[in-house]
Parts: structure tokens; sequence; C-alpha cells
């Protein structure tokens, strides 16, 4: 009856007349680095290798009449080194309608629990020490947790218009099976004069729908920034639960600073406070911008781990980024 519900509002609004084509823009990133791996000991590489750090090419494309934009977003991988595998890979697929009642938006994507701690990462999809405390070609930066990785399939995202200076946002995620144990985030985000503060509450039924979540587990992010020139500071602080009775806390700190139209410095400090994760971790990188949509970068990412015996693996990574 749920189902039967959302799709006869989703039919509802998409009966708005829809006139004027607004066209398709087809864009792509090619990200790779050169990388000066210490594993410490553990598993994974160790020396000096060469990866892609999740090259991709989109299309997003929308027509719009009357005060309402339908849209659809398709973004695939394609790597750009020897990896095994195909040449594209879909990484997510979603349409949509936004207007005066907000956005409305439906596949598999990003959802708002996970985009929060995504847009303030300045490493995101770089090689550094990733949530798992090892080194990665990709995804979220160590202090962020798991759920800042991979997309939602079977979503339906709800963004409120402006009311103020806030929006509240809604996602519902479906599980196909007889179950019927479908997971849910809700969030509001204020954004005003440089400040921006919000809160994300992920949650699963007893079939995992959200990535990353345990079945039967919520997660709370609580988050928040300010910009003033050209600097930036940000923060996030996560509540996860692990297990019926078990939760960890991730903290995560960021700091930007515009030195030039052309260059950027960016650090982040994250915190585990429990797992095999548990720890501190660092990253730091400059950015050169080098011609129009391309700039070079340099970093460097470590870890260390609370965990006796636990490998506390380091990179140095020097590479580009080129957007079309």
């Amino acid at each position: 009856m749920k189902k039967i519900a959302i799709c006869a509002a989703v039919a509802a609004i998409c009966a708005g007349p829809i006139t004027a084509m607004a066209g398709a823009d087809i864009y792509g990133q090619l990200r790779y680095s050169f990388n000066s791996v210490d594993a410490d000991g553990g598993a994974g590489d160790d020396g000096l290798v060469g990866y892609d750090n999740v090259s991709l090419f989109g299309l997003k494309a929308s027509t719009e009449g009357d005060g309402i934009k339908a849209f659809i977003h398709l973004q695939t991988g394609a790597k750009a080194d020897g990896g095994a595998g195909q040449a594209f890979d879909r990484r997510f697929y979603f349409g949509g309608l936004s207007g005066g009642f907000g956005k409305v938006a439906y596949g598999t994507m990003t959802n708002a629990y996970k985009f929060a701690g995504f847009a303030m990462d300045p490493f995101y999809n770089h090689s550094h020490v990733g949530v798992a405390g090892a080194v990665q070609n990709g995804l979220g930066t160590y202090g962020l947790s798991p759920l800042t990785n991979g997309f939602t399939p079977n979503a339906l995202q709800y963004t409120s218009p402006a009311m103020g200076d806030v929006k509240i946002n809604v996602g519902l995620y479906i599980d196909d099976s007889a179950a019927d144990e479908h997971g849910t985030n809700i969030g509001a985000e204020y954004n005003k004069g440089g400040i921006k503060a919000g809160i994300q509450m992920a949650s699963n039924g007893n079939v995992v729908t959200v990535p990353n979540l345990v079945a039967d587990g919520d997660a709370m992010r609580i988050y928040g920034g300010y910009t003033t020139g050209n600097l930036s500071i940000s923060a996030s602080f996560e509540s996860v639960d692990t297990g019926p009775s078990t939760d960890v806390d991730y903290m995560f700190l960021v700091g930007k600073y515009k030195i030039s139209d052309k260059t950027r410095l960016a650090a982040t400090l994250g915190t585990v406070g429990d797992g095999a994760a548990e720890g501190n971790g660092i990253t730091a990188g400059v950015f050169q911008t080098v011609a129009p949509k391309t700039e070079v970068f340099v970093s460097t990412s470590m870890v260390s781990l609370d965990t006796t015996g636990a490998a506390e693996p380091s990179v140095i990574s020097i590479g580009a980024i080129h957007k079309f």
C-alpha cells in the first residue's frame, strides 16, 4: 500500500505540462596519481604504484516548462589504469522533478546522509587513507564513516524549497523483498551568511537498504561549517550503529585556504572512536590549477591506529584531475 501511495504522488507531480527542451550535458573527469605507499606490514600495495582515482563519464539532461523541470543524471566509472573489468561501470542513474514544490528524485543515487560528508571532503576520490584505515584510491577520507561511501538503489528522495534559511529532506529506500523493511533518512540544513549547519539521520529496517549501515541500525550525522574570505572550516560528527548494542563515533575536521585563484590548500583531521579502525588520521595537500579545468596536486595521508599490532599505512600522492 505504501508503494502504491508513493507512485501515485510521483505520477501526480509528473502530470504538470513540460514543454521546453533544456538540452543535455556530457561531462567527464580523468583522475590519476602516482603514489608512494607504505603499507607498514599490512595488506595491499606497497612501494611506488599508479592509481586511477575514480575517473568517470556522465550525462545530464532536462526539460522545463510551466515552472517544472524534469531531469535525469547518469554517471559511469571509466578507469584509466590497467585494472581488470569493464571499460564503463555504472555508478548511479536517477531522475526527478524540481520546481516551487522543491525537488523529488528517484533511482540509484547518493543519499542525503552520504552527501553531507562527501560535500565537505576535499580528498574524496583521491589516493589516501580511507574510512577503514587503509590506503585506497577513492571514496571517503579517514574520519568519515563507511556510510559516506556507496550509492543507494531504489531511492526516493525529497528536498523542500528554502523555508527561511532552512531546507528539509526526506528519503525512502525501498526494500524489494517480501519483508517490506524500508530504509529512511530525514534531515535539515541551515545555510546563511557563510554559515552552514545540519543534521541527517538514517535508519535501516531488518533488511539493509542504506549502504554500509547494519540491518535494524541507525546513524546520525551533525555537521557544520563557516566560510569567510578565502578560508573555510567545517566539521562532521557521526554516531553509527555497528550491532544490536554497539556503535562507533566518527569525527572529521576540515580546513581549506585559497591562496590565489589558482592555488589552494586543504587538510583534514579524522578520529574514529572504536572498532578495527580506531585511531587518528591526517590528510593534507596542495592543489594547483595549470589550465582551464585541469589541476595537479600533491598530498600526504597517514593514520595512527589504536588496535595493538595494527598496520599504520601512509601514502604520498602526486596526480592530476582533468575535467571537461
